[in-house]
C-alpha cells in the first residue's frame, strides 16, 4: 500500500514539474518590426514618372474598346480621360440611345460612371483603391485594366 501511495505521489510531482516547465515558460515575442522607411518631408519619391500615358484594350463582347489617357505631373495623376469606343469610332459616353437604355437598367450611364472612376483615381492615386461604380461593374473592371496597362502596372 505504501508503494502505491509513493508511486501516485511521484507521478503527481512529475506532472506538476512537467506542467511548470512547459506552462510557465516566458512567451517568446517576435522581434519588433521596424517602421517603414519614408523619405524625409518634402523628398517623397514620386510614384509615377511625369508624362501622358495612353492605352486601349481589345474590344469587349459588345464591341466596345476601352481607351484611356492619364496625365502625371509632379509624380501624381492629375488628369484621366476614359471612354469606350466602337469599331466606327463612336464614343459610348456620347451614344444617347445606349446611355438611355443603360440608365433605365441600372440607374447610371457612361458619362456619370466614367467621371466617378476618373475622380476616384485622381483622389486615391492607386488603381487598386478605385471602387466599383454601382451599375457599371464591367466598365469599372475595364477602366482598372486599361489604366494599369497605361501606367505599366499590369
Amino acid at each position: 500500500m505504501k508503494s502505491k501511495k509513493m508511486l501516485i505521489l511521484t507521478l503527481i510531482v512529475l506532472l506538476v514539474v512537467a506542467a511548470a516547465l512547459t506552462g510557465c515558460r516566458p512567451e517568446e515575442t517576435p522581434a519588433p518590426t521596424p517602421p517603414p522607411q519614408t523619405p524625409p518631408a518634402g523628398e517623397e519619391e514620386a510614384r509615377y514618372e511625369d508624362g501622358t500615358y495612353d492605352a486601349e484594350l481589345e474590344p469587349d463582347q459588345r464591341g466596345w474598346k476601352s481607351t484611356v489617357e492619364v496625365t502625371v505631373a509632379n509624380g501624381e495623376i492629375t488628369e484621366v480621360n476614359y471612354d469606350e469606343v466602337d469599331e466606327d469610332g463612336n464614343l459610348k459616353s456620347e451614344d444617347e440611345e445606349y446611355n438611355e437604355r443603360w440608365r433605365e437598367a441600372s440607374g447610371i450611364a457612361a458619362p456619370e460612371a466614367y467621371e466617378d472612376l476618373e475622380a476616384q483615381l485622381i483622389a486615391t492615386q492607386d488603381i487598386e483603391e478605385v471602387e466599383v461604380v454601382t451599375g457599371a461593374t464591367s466598365s469599372t473592371n475595364s477602366f482598372k485594366e486599361v489604366v494599369a496597362k497605361a501606367l505599366g502596372e499590369e
